[in-house]
């Protein structure tokens, strides 16, 4: 992944995420994938509806966890429940940070109850995640996504810099 793109990657995801409150899900295309969603309720922030999704292994963390893992092999395998449960945890919880992996994107988004969302960002042939904002799937105005091969592509406003 070019340490630009990540950076600039990681600077998006924090102004569109950072304040928001995790709002929802809606049950993903298909097995293994889910679409939560978040709002901004306390400040007027534009975009205010954002959504990512996850089309790989993802987990929460209740620690301050240094060493995330490197491969979906690493991260427990979850029932559906159990993943709904985890999520379940969130439920308005505010945004604090967003990081990707250093070299691979892996999303991590920390919350203000301490709790850490980790999605895997690696995979050789599909993309893992995607973020945006709107409504609809696909983004309003941006899309942040976690390409096959550890990358990342980026489409945002040309004003944001």
């Amino acid at each position: 992944m070019d340490l630009k793109q990540r950076d600039f990657s990681e600077k998006a995801l924090n102004h569109l995420f950072v304040g928001s409150q995790l709002d929802g899900v809606k049950f993903g295309v298909g097995p293994g994938s889910i679409l939560i969603k978040f709002m901004h309720y306390t400040s007027n922030q534009d975009p205010d509806e954002l959504w990512i999704n996850i089309e790989s292994k993802w987990t929460v963390f209740s620690t301050d966890i240094k060493d995330f893992p490197v491969t979906e092999n690493q991260i427990e395998d979850l029932t559906e429940d159990e993943e709904y449960n985890l999520i379940f945890k969130l439920r308005r919880d505010k945004v604090v940070e967003v990081k990707l992996g250093e070299t691979i994107p892996h999303l991590i988004m920390t919350f203000q109850s301490g709790l850490t969302l980790f999605v895997n960002g690696h995979h050789d042939f599909y993309e893992c995640w995607q973020a945006g904002d709107g409504a609809g799937f696909g983004g309003d105005h941006w899309l942040i996504v976690a390409t096959p091969g550890n990358d990342i592509a980026i489409w945002a406003p040309d004003s944001f810099q």
